[in-house]
């Protein structure tokens, strides 16, 4: 065809080409690029949507989007490639479209392949927390114990955090049942007890308990703690801890980060040595310690207790208790009707930042009680009806006392509500200089 008076036909494809690259280059692609950022969120929840999809679904959805990309790219080559008798022929630009139709049908193909390999997957989960769940039941020790590093890795090789939360419930859960601190290291298994009966009888009740159980108890807290150090190489962070009403011994949760919705101690009974919980992060919506028994003293040093709402409500603090150096910053926290005693009963250094603490009901009857260069700012701090029993209790050199917290003794107190300040309150000059320092 003669091309008299215009440029060769494949200087005006190359031409139109170019343009094409150049818009892509410089418009379309940085803002695919941060759209594609900005969707990281949707996408990772997607992928669990299509694996929770019907195959049918899946696919019709694939072709869906291959037909609107078909459509899209003829719209965009038709704009930017010149058609007509000396360019690109409107059934080449056609059969380009249909190519990248074609190109497109390959991801149909892979829907169906992703999609049966996580069926395959989970199949396998299944399969490995059911066998790890039954090895957990088992009456051998030895069984048990690599039960509970079997349900460990399945929780490590889960592919959602919902699959991770179920491996770490059971764990919680075991954790839960019913435990004596005084049969759980020995090797009896089983108890008879003879009871009086009618017309002279003797009735025998068989007790039966998991022989050496407070190795796999202990086993299973390690491991709990492993996962929620800030190296750890599969975090369980992310999940909700229930430890409601368990018995536990000897616990160290130093260095763990909890920022799970939830973290529940509530009537936890701590025994054995120290309850440490020194460095510990205490993020989410709740963080309940409420009607806990600490019994053997427990320690808070530099803890950071930032949740939505913290309580330690009626928690009983025997054997001494420490809060030095820990943080309380945001949401509310209660220490309302808690019993502290034992020898001595230590917030030094705590720093109550940005958050509402109530310690309405508290009952501090420890030797010496010290609140030494506490931080009191930003917030709202309450010892309305607060029990400073006989012991020395100091707010001596606070490093910050604005506002300053809420005492019986304060001018502001209605005057039938208003009670004289105990004298082992200290300082003995009231309010207390504050040490910047």
């Amino acid at each position: 065809m003669d091309n008299s008076g215009g440029p060769p036909t494949g200087a005006v494809k190359v031409s139109g080409l170019r343009r094409f690259k150049n818009w892509w280059s410089s418009n379309l692609w940085p803002r695919v690029k941060r759209g594609w950022t900005w969707l990281t969120p949707w996408r990772q929840r997607s992928s669990r949507v299509v694996g929770r999809a019907k195959l049918s679904t899946a696919v019709l959805g694939a072709v869906i989007a291959a037909v609107l990309v078909a459509f899209a790219a003829y719209q965009v080559l038709h704009r930017f490639l010149p058609v007509g008798d000396q360019a690109i022929q409107p059934k080449d630009l056609t059969q380009f479209a249909l190519t990248i139709v074609a190109g497109i049908g390959g991801v149909v193909a892979l829907v169906v392949a992703y999609r049966r390999q996580l069926g395959i997957e989970q199949s396998r989960f299944v399969e490995r927390f059911g066998a790890a769940a039954n090895q957990l039941g088992s009456a051998d020790v030895a069984v048990r114990l690599a039960g509970v590093y079997a349900m460990a890795g399945v929780a490590d090789e889960a592919r959602s955090i919902h699959e991770r939360q179920q491996c770490v419930d059971v764990l919680c859960a075991y954790l839960r049942l019913p435990y004596s601190p005084e049969l759980g290291a020995n090797h009896e298994t089983e108890r008879q007890h003879k009871m009086p009966g009618r017309e002279g009888e003797e009735n025998t009740h068989h007790f039966l308990y998991r022989q050496n159980d407070k190795e796999v108890r202990q086993t299973i807290v390690r491991v709990i703690t492993a996962h929620l150090q800030k190296d750890a190489k599969e975090s369980w962070s992310p999940c909700s801890f229930d430890f409601t009403g368990a018995i536990l011994e000897s616990v160290d949760f130093n260095g763990a980060r909890f920022r799970g919705e939830a973290t529940y101690f509530r009537g936890v009974t701590f025994s054995g040595a120290l309850a440490r919980f020194n460095g510990v992060v205490f993020d989410g919506e709740w963080t309940l310690f409420s009607d806990a028994k600490f019994s053997s003293g427990s320690s808070f040093k530099n803890a950071i207790l930032r949740s939505g709402f913290t309580s330690f409500e009626n928690a009983k603090f025997s054997s001494g208790s420490s809060f030095d150096g820990a943080t309380f910053s945001s949401g509310f926290s209660s220490f309302n009707s808690a019993v502290f005693s034992g020898g001595w009963t230590t917030f030094s250094l705590t720093v109550f930042s940005r958050a509402r603490a109530s310690f309405h009901g508290t009952e501090f009857g420890a030797d010496r009680t010290s609140f030494y260069r506490t931080t009191f700012g930003g917030g709202f701090i309450s010892f309305i009806s607060t029990d400073f029993g006989a012991g020395v209790v100091s707010f001596e050199e606070p490093k910050f006392w604005n506002p300053s917290p809420i005492f019986d003794w304060d001018d502001d107190v209605p005057d039938d509500e208003r009670k004289p300040k105990p004298a082992n309150v200290l300082p003995t000059d009231w309010p207390p200089k504050v040490d910047s320092i």
